[in-house]
């Protein structure tokens, strides 16, 4: 039985909410100049606008509407709370009245289109990494669960990988969870720029092999953790250099074109001028 990411979107979203009540004005590390409460403006905004996505029924999005739902008012909590029970009611009636297939807006993709699971999954992810730094803010470590943190690696080579042109050479680094048996092969052969590879692809030639819980690489690769937390066997130069590519700033890129992105990206009502939001990618 697959993850019910719509769950995950309210497990994580509750506990982000407990996180950031009362603590609004701390530091986040994650996100260098940012306070909880720039922290819960982004994830509002976020959520607003994959919430605008879906009546969209496969169309862009209008901004406009977008951003005047990402208005927290001035309770930043109680507004993001209700933006993120709006999201969660959506998306529990949208497939009843359109089917579970029905396609959404999305970046990622050729066609600008997935299915509203896969869009949902993007929301869990969201959550369940922001959910993190919100507590880290408040002084708490919270464990991640291993299935949504191996669900999240798989993800990120297929929406993420993607930077300045390469010109590292070959290499084909190896991800391997210790926990759940996962392992996802990422590289180049020095021909174009990094891509995920299938099992096999690279004749067993890996360049690296970068070992660690689920937890620690789904870290490792959104940047909450360093290639100190984890194990790396042969040539570490390549892993890092591999890891350290992606541009987590240029969210919403496809094949190097800029694709419009979420309503984050612009000043909302209510929200105070924050860095770019890429400095806290997901």
């Amino acid at each position: 039985m697959g993850i019910d990411h719509l769950a995950v979107v309210e497990e994580h979203s509750g506990s982000f909410t407990g996180a950031v009540t009362g603590n609004l004005g701390a530091p986040v590390a994650a996100c260098p100049g940012w306070t909880v409460d720039d922290l819960v403006a982004h994830l509002a905004e976020v959520r607003a606008w994959w919430t605008a996505v879906v009546p969209a029924k496969g169309a862009y999005p209008g901004e406009a509407a977008a951003r005047r739902a990402a208005d927290t008012g001035p309770d930043r909590v109680a507004g993001w709370r209700e933006i993120s029970a709006r999201y969660v009611a959506v998306r529990e009636e949208h497939p009843r009245s359109a089917g579970p297939d029905a396609p959404g807006w999305a970046w990622w993709t050729e066609e600008r289109s997935a299915t509203a699971a896969a869009l949902v999954s993007r929301q869990a992810h969201e959550a369940v990494v922001h959910r993190r730094d919100a507590w880290r803010a408040a002084g708490v470590v919270r464990s991640i669960p291993a299935g949504p943190a191996a669900g999240g690696v798989d993800e990120f080579p297929e929406r993420f990988l993607d930077g300045v042109p390469w010109a590292g050479g070959p290499a084909v680094p190896e991800l391997v969870a210790t926990d759940t048996g996962g392992r996802w092969l990422v590289g180049t052969d020095g021909s174009g720029e990094p891509a995920r590879w299938a099992e096999g692809a690279a004749g067993g030639a890996a360049d690296a092999r970068v070992s660690g819980s689920a937890q620690q690489l789904y870290l490792l690769l959104w940047r909450r953790v360093g290639v100190g937390e984890v194990e790396v066997a042969g040539d570490r130069s390549k892993a890092e250099a591999l890891l350290g590519w992606p541009d987590l700033s240029r969210r919403g890129l496809v094949r190097g074109v800029r694709r419009p992105g979420p309503a984050g990206s612009r000043r909302v009502r209510g929200a105070r001028s924050r860095p770019d939001s890429g400095r806290c990618a997901p």
